[in-house]
C-alpha cells in the first residue's frame, strides 16, 4: 500500500523518566497520525536521551528568533550529527512550562525548517525542527508538524513560503492576517490547537504530501524505532 510518511526524530532534554517519555512521544505520534486523518503518517524512527548535565529550560529559550538561539542550535547541530542528517522532523522536548514569554504570549511549541540543499525550486532539501514545553497539548506536535509540512517553494514569488494553504486567520479584534494559520476553530492550524477531534482540509493535505520532508512509498508492516542515549 502506498502511504505518504514523515520520519521522526525525538530528543529528550528534559528531566522526565524515560517511560514517561517514551510514554509521551508514542502518544504524540498516534494523536498526529489521528489528527491527519490518513494523508500523512507519522513514523518514529529514534528516541534519544540527555545526560543530565544537558537539561534545557524551555524559560531560558525566548521566543524571538528562536532558532538562531546558541543553545537551540548547538542542541539542533548536534542531533543532526547524531543521525548522520537525515531527513524528517527532529522535535525537542523542553523543560518548563513556557518558552520565555514575549508580549505576554505563553509559547508551548514552535516550529520551523532548515534548507540543507538548494538546486533550484524544484530540486532541494528540507529538515523539520519542533521544540515542545511540558505544556503542550495533545494535538500540538500534530499542529507543529503543519508547520513544517507547509514549507515550501513559490515560484511566482521566487521564494519560500510557509503559508497554511487553506488560511489566513483573522484576528477578530484586531484584524490582523496570519497566513500561517487556520480561520476555522476545529482545525488543526488553528492558532490554538484544538484539544480534540481537530480536522484538515485536502488543501492542507494535498500541500502536506507534496512537502520535500514527505515521502511516497509502499509499507507492508510497523516498523520498529531505536532508543539511545547521547
Amino acid at each position: 500500500m502506498a502511504v505518504y510518511t514523515v520520519d521522526v526524530y525525538a530528543f529528550f532534554v528534559n528531566s522526565a523518566s524515560p517511560r514517561t517519555n517514551i510514554g509521551r512521544i508514542k502518544q504524540d505520534i498516534i494523536n498526529a497520525n489521528r489528527a491527519w486523518n490518513g494523508c500523512i503518517k507519522f513514523d518514529l524512527k529514534d528516541i534519544h536521551f540527555c545526560k543530565k548535565e544537558q537539561i534545557l529550560n524551555a524559560g531560558s529559550i525566548s521566543t524571538e528568533k528562536v532558532f538562531r538561539n546558541q543553545q537551540i542550535n548547538l542542541l539542533y547541530n548536534n542531533a543532526r550529527n547524531t543521525m548522520n542528517n537525515k531527513i524528517g522532523i527532529y522535535v525537542f522536548y523542553l523543560n518548563g512550562k513556557y518558552l520565555d514569554e514575549v508580549n505576554g504570549r505563553r509559547v508551548v511549541g514552535v516550529a520551523g525548517t532548515e534548507l540543507i540543499d538548494y538546486k533550484h525550486g524544484k530540486d532541494y532539501k528540507l529538515i523539520g525542527r519542533v521544540l515542545l514545553t511540558e505544556m503542550a497539548g495533545p494535538f500540538t506536535f500534530a499542529h507543529e508538524c503543519g508547520h513544517v509540512l507547509f514549507k515550501r517553494y513559490h515560484s511566482t514569488k521566487n521564494t519560500f513560503i510557509h503559508n497554511d494553504p487553506s488560511g489566513p486567520y483573522i484576528n477578530p479584534k484586531t484584524k490582523k492576517i496570519d497566513s500561517a494559520h487556520n480561520n476555522d476553530r476545529n482545525n488543526l492550524m488553528f492558532p490554538i490547537s484544538p484539544f480534540q477531534n481537530p480536522m484538515i482540509t485536502s488543501e492542507q493535505c494535498k500541500i502536506a504530501k507534496l512537502s520535500k520532508i514527505t515521502r511516497k512509498r509502499m509499507v507492508y508492516m510497523d516498523e520498529d524505532f531505536d532508543v539511545n542515549f547521547f
